[in-house]
């Protein structure tokens, strides 16, 4: 499939995998990736099965090892929850850049190193959804705000329930208004 994307699109291809069972068996894969065309490689240094309920440690290793075999840039993925988790990702494998996923849903600002007002950057995200609104999908806005207003949505369960069942922006943007007043009359 790399391959016949490689030969008939005008754009780089990508791929992202997890480790297989063995060390020798991802890095044949990762290779046989590259030799078909693949631009650049992001490694998840888990199992398939390590999913949310059962997290294995990243094996950063795995990907080091490949990062050296391969001549395409590679990207570091789990394990990634904080700014130092990203640092030390790329110091432990030398990988071209690093990702998450889950984290930076809760923490937008996770690479830039700061610690930013997440009630701001839902407003801000909510302007660009308006303004870049693509196939309007409500749920994977909705999916989105229950990541950012985690740790909001724990105490403010009247909010987490409404935000369960709106689907008009506007109502949306009442939701994250409503926690971003109720969290400033709680900052010292």
């Amino acid at each position: 499939m790399v391959k016949k994307l490689h030969t008939e699109l005008k754009i780089p291809v990508t791929c992202k995998i997890r480790c297989l069972k063995t060390e020798a068996q991802t890095l044949e894969l990762a290779k046989a990736i590259e030799e078909a065309g693949a631009s650049l490689l992001t490694v998840h240094g888990r199992l398939k099965e390590h999913n949310k309920q059962r997290m294995g440690t990243c094996n950063y290793a795995i990907i080091k090892r490949i990062k050296q075999e391969l001549s395409i840039p590679v990207v570091a993925n789990g394990g990634i929850s904080t700014f130092e988790d990203a640092q030390r990702a790329l110091e432990l494998t030398g990988c071209d850049g690093v990702m998450s996923s889950e984290a930076i849903l809760e923490n937008a600002a996770l690479f830039s190193g700061e610690v930013k007002d997440m009630d701001e950057l839902t407003l801000e995200y909510l302007d660009l959804y308006e303004k870049y609104p693509g196939e309007g999908n409500r749920s994977i806005l909705r999916a989105h705000l229950f990541k950012f207003l985690h740790e909001g949505l724990r105490i403010h369960t009247d909010l987490r329930d409404r935000l369960a069942k709106v689907q008009e922006v506007a109502d949306f943007r009442a939701i994250a208004e409503d926690m971003q007043s109720r969290r400033k009359d709680m900052k010292p």
